[in-house]
């Protein structure tokens, strides 16, 4: 079962870097280019949502497709929009949206009313808006070296340690691979501030 925290972390962070990598270099290619990844994001979460479903798979299997299918729909959304200046969901001014979609989607899974799998895919999509919405709240109206963002910073690897640590304690696939997307997304949390400290050149650095 350990196996399984592992693996989810592992691919989870592959598709990670992969988007990351994807988004900057092709921006500094050729807008054109930039804009067929962007297209190529929002195709492939719809479709990792649709396999997210499909029985044929294994439990693994499945909560992974809607993992990086949530990936995919941010990729598309909150970065390759934001930067086309079309939408930009981490502006404060999104705080009700996000509110609602995080008040729904608890509610449904709670009820039973939603496939693991697809929360997997929303709560995926929904983490990493409400920690990215967080951060550049921050930047913008505190600066990307007040205290608060060392407090913020601090708070996420803490958190991050304590998902790795409850994991161990739990058995049931959905658990596990829930902690530790939920660790990656807190560690990733920490790097991304070390990136706004200018600690270390982060992608749009390079």
């Amino acid at each position: 079962m350990r196996r399984i925290y592992l693996k989810t972390f592992l691919i989870t962070l592959a598709a990670f870097g992969a988007t990351y990598m994807l988004l900057v270099f092709s921006s500094r290619i050729s807008s054109e280019l930039y804009s067929v990844v962007g297209i190529l994001f929002a195709i492939m979460a719809p479709a990792a949502l649709v396999l997210s479903g499909r029985r044929k798979f294994s439990t693994f299997a499945r909560n992974m497709f809607g993992i990086v299918s949530g990936l995919f729909l941010w990729g598309f959304i909150g970065e390759f929009l934001e930067v086309r200046n079309h939408l930009i969901i981490a502006d404060s001014s999104y705080l009700p949206v996000l509110l609602v979609l995080v008040s729904l989607l608890v509610i449904m899974l709670l009820q039973n009313g939603l496939r693991l799998s697809y929360g997997f895919a929303f709560g995926h999509f929904a983490g990493i808006w409400s920690l990215h919405m967080w951060m550049i709240y921050q930047y913008e109206h505190l600066g990307k070296t007040h205290w608060s963002t060392y407090v913020s910073a601090g708070t996420a690897l803490i958190l991050g340690i304590l998902a790795i640590y409850l994991s161990k304690k739990y058995r049931r696939t959905g658990r596990k691979m829930a902690l530790s997307l939920t660790s990656l997304l807190l560690l990733w949390t920490v790097l991304e501030y070390v990136w706004g400290w200018r600690l270390i050149p982060g992608p749009y650095a390079i």
